[in-house]
């Protein structure tokens, strides 16, 4: 496996386990987090810090994926997103993020388009 996709896999495999200090972890220090309708998050610490509130704050939720696409230092995933309580009871998305990754393998960029 190349770094990219070590990192890949410890991400998502830590959004499975709602371990999102982990997840965090996989970012680079200047990487952006997109949203849609959400201004972008720039940077691990801020990336770190907008998981944590999520977490806080999302009651019971699950991650899950069905298919990644992978090219090197550029990926696909498209994945499922299930929220009860915290203000979201039974919502439930479908949704597909590009990332990119930077020269030492870690997520330079996280971009999300929901479905």
């Amino acid at each position: 496996m190349t770094a990219s996709a070590d990192a890949l896999a410890t991400l998502l495999d830590a959004f499975g386990r709602r371990d999102l200090a982990t997840a965090a972890d996989c970012f680079a220090d200047d990487a952006a987090y997109r949203e849609p309708r959400r201004p972008p998050l720039l940077g691990r610490a801020a990336i770190a810090a907008h998981f944590a509130r999520f977490s806080a704050a999302a009651g019971d939720w699950r991650f899950a994926v069905d298919e990644v696409i992978s090219d090197g230092r550029r990926a696909c995933v498209i994945y499922r997103y299930a929220a009860e309580g915290g203000g979201e009871a039974g919502r439930e998305r479908a949704g597909c993020a590009t990332v990119r990754f930077n020269e030492h393998g870690r997520i330079a960029e996280w971009r999300e388009y929901q479905g």
